[in-house]
């Protein structure tokens, strides 16, 4: 894993450069900052300006759905999210991936992107918090094993509330298309997080896909499906205001015993 680094600081004879030295640490070790790892669905924060974190981590997937029989190992999956001002971020994604087929074996990017999350209402004591996030994936050409051909699109609104000091609810509209399909996918997520402490929360959530065409990859074999039903349960573990480990589980309520995917995580509030 990643560790958690410190500017080293030289040593001085003078007392008040000593002080401001110490009263800046201080600032830093108490900075925090919400990530959006992990989880499907995303949260409506949006980073700070000038403040940059990289969220990163490792995936295995099992997947079996639709008579497939497949291994998928992310080696390294990596946002980094760069604030702009008090309302907007920029967003920039790649995954590496590598996959195990009883055909054969391949690899490569499994995902590049680039997007950006605007802030657009605050929220109140029952209206929620609203953020828009736009995607634009990168397409990878002829040759790619996983990206597409195209230049594909993806638009959510994110919208979150407080239930209380320890619940909190989000749920997650977009559209998503990826460049090669006909159609574009409709997606819907919600997400139920519990915070017992300030160091560790808890979630569970579903998050689901549509598509008015045919989707047989989603279906069982021999079978038709326009919906793609996932869950996921995760934690996070704040070891740091600027550092925080997670991990997570899929399934799929299509196939619930041909598909699983778990993962490990970072996010790092780099400065």
């Amino acid at each position: 894993m990643i560790a958690y680094l410190k500017s080293g600081l030289r040593r001085t004879l003078c007392p008040s450069l000593l002080t401001f030295i110490s009263v800046h640490s201080m600032a830093q070790n108490t900075e925090d900052y919400s990530p959006d790892a992990p989880g499907a669905t995303t949260g409506v924060d949006i980073m700070k300006p000038g403040k940059i974190d990289w969220e990163t981590g490792i995936v295995l997937e099992w997947d079996r759905r639709n008579g497939e029989h497949a291994r998928n190992f992310t080696i390294n999956t990596s946002l980094f999210r760069l604030g702009l001002t008090p309302q907007a971020e920029v967003r920039l994604q790649i995954d590496e991936c590598i996959t195990h087929t009883p055909e054969g074996n391949f690899g490569g990017i499994a995902n590049a992107a680039i997007g950006t999350k605007i802030k657009v209402y605050e929220g109140g004591k029952v209206i929620p918090k609203v953020s828009f996030m736009g995607t634009i994936l990168i397409p990878g050409g002829s040759n790619a094993h996983y990206l597409p051909k195209h230049v594909g699109i993806q638009a959510h609104l994110l919208f979150e509330n407080e239930l209380s000091s320890k619940f909190t609810l989000g749920y997650d509209l977009g559209g998503e298309w990826d460049g090669d399909t006909e159609s574009p996918d409709l997606f819907f997520g919600a997400n139920l997080t519990y915070q017992p402490t300030d160091k560790w929360s808890f979630f569970v959530e579903s998050y689901n896909r549509y598509n008015s065409k045919r989707q047989d990859d989603w279906a069982k074999l021999g079978h038709d499906s326009h919906f793609n039903f996932m869950s996921e349960v995760g934690m996070d573990y704040k070891v740091s205001p600027r550092l925080h480990l997670n991990t997570y589980y899929d399934i799929s309520f299509n196939e619930f015993s041909r598909y699983s995917n778990i993962g490990l995580g970072i996010t790092w509030l780099l400065n």
